[in-house]
């Protein structure tokens, strides 16, 4: 038994008591469960309860059994002072408050099928409930769950990148070159190209943006590239010198270039063909913020990552491998769209938020191996935002399994399938 399975039957009201007494023999009446609070403090706030025929509002807490509230240390918390009733599966312990009179308390008592299901639902025991589940839920409110995972996606993607751009001071162009850099480590390198995005500020890149060799010795340089056998050859020799005058007259410091991963990976994502494809990007374009939200199409953002057409110093022809479609589409899926929702979030400008929507609408779904996986069970993506609603639901909701929290896993644990 959990707090999770009780909080279930609290809210949708599935406890078996035809009358609701708490231990010390008063009357319950419950007229509102109140609301869940996802925060630090009581488990459910602004709950209405008549008591013995007075009306009580306030926090409701749920234990296992009372005794946890001490192995909570809740007794020592000014928040948990004002509970007006104490939810439990077992009262192994009276609670007293501030001045030793009963806290009340109540005892839930449910069917044992709840709690059998849910066991049943976490640990996997029956590989076919979900798939029943998805197969029976109907298409409305599939629909419905995918849409709130998309948005919730969104949303906590967006809650990121606020996060940075209050560590960058409001400085939206780093924020986003940040975040840029992470997103072309695609996966084993994100957080080398983060770490190298922060060691060298976009503004640097926007001063030396007239050379590409200049960016590119930054970028090189400040992976630590030079100090790789790799890349102590006569091919990049004037790039180490001129990253050498660059730092010198920068103050740059390098991360450390042991962090970077080459192998196990496909060579279109190896780093240094990775940088040379954003050095391009950088030079050829001003601004890479503000232009992503000038921008209104798939077309238009396509074109912003194809660097086929891109000029460069012609030593480096053919040096850096094409962005394909599907990784073009991959940087717009969690780069692109995610930027607009949370400037649409930080201005209030609701049009950059339909657009993120829209364009994730337009493009075809991801993938990979979660989409695969969810197929088999019966829910598809046709699009690239309900790719990115499945993924939520795997990544939020199933690895942490939170069947009680999801659409699908309360819809078996209240029905008889």
């Amino acid at each position: 038994m959990n707090e999770k399975v009780l909080a279930f039957i609290w809210f949708n009201r599935l406890y078996e008591n035809s009358e609701l007494i708490t231990t010390q023999g008063e009357k319950v009446d419950i007229i509102k469960t109140g609301f869940q609070n996802k925060d630090s403090g009581p488990d459910v706030t602004q709950a209405q309860i008549y008591i013995n025929n007075i009306l009580w509002v306030g926090n409701v807490e749920f234990h296992v059994k009372s005794s946890h509230w001490f192995l909570h240390n809740h007794h020592n918390d000014p928040a948990y002072n004002n509970i007006i009733l104490h939810v439990v599966f077992e009262d192994d312990k009276p609670l007293l408050d501030n001045s030793n009179n009963f806290v009340p308390t109540l005892i839930l008592s449910f069917k044992k099928q709840y709690s059998d299901k849910y066991y049943s639902l976490i640990n996997k025991t029956d590989n076919q409930l979900c798939e029943t589940g998805i197969s029976k839920l109907g298409s409305l409110k599939t629909s419905c769950m995918i849409d709130r995972l998309g948005i919730e996606r969104l949303s906590n993607k967006a809650n990121q990148i606020y996060e940075a751009l209050k560590i960058n001071k409001g400085d939206w162009n780093q924020t986003f070159w940040q975040f840029l850099m992470r997103t072309f480590g695609f996966g084993k390198n994100a957080v080398p190209f983060e770490l190298l995005a922060k060691s060298l500020p976009y503004t640097l890149i926007e001063k030396n943006k007239h050379s590409f060799s200049s960016v590119l010795a930054l970028l090189y340089g400040q992976a630590g590239f030079f100090n790789l056998k790799k890349f102590d050859s006569e091919k990049f020799e004037n790039l180490k010198n001129e990253y050498n005058y660059l730092k010198h007259k920068y103050n740059l410091v390098p991360i450390q270039e042991s962090i970077w991963k080459f192998s196990g990976i496909r060579p279109s994502n190896f780093p240094q063909n990775r940088l040379g494809q954003i050095a391009m990007i950088a030079v050829n374009n001003s601004n890479l913020f503000s232009l992503i939200l000038e921008l209104k199409n798939i077309h238009q953002l396509n074109n912003l990552f194809c660097i086929n057409n891109l000029k460069i110093d012609k030593i480096y022809h053919g040096d850096f491998s094409e962005i394909g479609e599907e990784t073009r589409n991959l940087i717009i899926i969690n780069l692109v769209c995610p930027f607009l929702y949370c400037y649409s979030q930080y201005t209030g400008n609701e049009e950059m938020s339909e657009r993120a929507v829209n364009i994730l609408e337009s493009l075809p779904p991801e993938k990979n191996s979660i989409i695969l996986s969810m197929a088999k069970k019966r829910l598809t993506a046709s699009s690239a935002f309900e790719s990115q609603a499945i993924i939520q639901l795997n990544n939020e909701y199933c690895k942490l399994k939170k069947c009680i929290e999801c659409q699908v896993g309360r819809y078996l644990l209240l029905t008889n399938n």
